[in-house]
């Protein structure tokens, strides 16, 4: 199944590449078992220290799981939205990007998942979200995770595991600078507020209402992350420019 690996790159990412491709393609399938190490390393003709080397990224990457004992060795790990999740954020790590990227993005999206919401809302989905916003301000933690947890919400409402998917990865980017900012309660009632505006939209099934009140809530919130940042924040008049 697997060719030499090249020399003419690190040796360790040709072994990922190729397995990494056999797993993503099909050819080996969750619960597979890959060779035993010494096999492996015949395969590709490179030493014990660059074959776990590789093997050992490729469980990082959550592709394979490592077991040790009698019945144990390498085997394809089933890939779930965590995993995948998990996997992004070490690549952005090594490709950051700006809040005015991660807003920009919210803002061709965002509006739309909050349109296909206000179609399909029960009553259920009104008293989880109701329960999800709150009463009362917490702490910057508890609030944090309140208006993360909304806007997932509202994304598994839209049914559709890419775009859940997508909307899970621009919150934990999201996660992350705002736990490295100082933001003051101001900032979370702010959101708060705007939150209960997008929900009285969707109660009465206004499509329209609750995209325009989605695109002023992420808007606003990319504008103060930029002003604590001291970076430059997303225009939306900037998309209208180049059309």
């Amino acid at each position: 199944m697997f060719k030499t690996a090249s020399k003419s790159e690190k040796v360790s990412d040709k072994i990922i590449a190729q397995i990494r491709d056999a797993i993503l393609s099909g050819q080996l399938k969750p619960g597979d078992s890959l060779a035993s190490e010494k096999i492996l390393m015949e395969q590709f003709e490179v030493s014990k220290a660059t074959m776990r080397e590789a093997l050992r990224v490729l469980e990082v990457l959550g592709l394979i799981e490592i077991r040790k004992g009698i019945a144990g060795g390498a085997f394809v790990a089933e890939v779930d939205m965590k995993t995948t999740i998990h996997s992004l954020i070490n690549f952005i790590h090594f490709q950051p990007v700006s809040i005015r990227e991660i807003t920009m993005l919210r803002y061709l999206i965002e509006p739309t998942v909050a349109q296909i919401a206000a179609s399909r809302i029960t009553d259920v989905d009104v008293q989880n979200l109701k329960k999800i916003i709150g009463e009362t301000i917490g702490s910057g933690g508890s609030e944090l995770s309140k208006e993360i947890g909304f806007h997932r919400y509202l994304a598994r409402m839209a049914g559709n595991t890419l775009l859940t998917l997508i909307i899970d990865f621009i919150d934990n980017l999201l996660e992350d600078i705002k736990g490295r900012l100082e933001l003051g309660t101001e900032f979370y009632t702010e959101v708060r507020e705007a939150h209960q505006t997008i929900l009285e939209c969707l109660i009465k099934k206004d499509s329209v209402g609750a995209g325009n009140a989605m695109s002023e809530d992420l808007l606003h919130v990319g504008e103060q992350l930029c002003k604590v940042d001291g970076s430059i924040p997303f225009d939306s008049r900037e998309l209208l420019e180049q059309l």
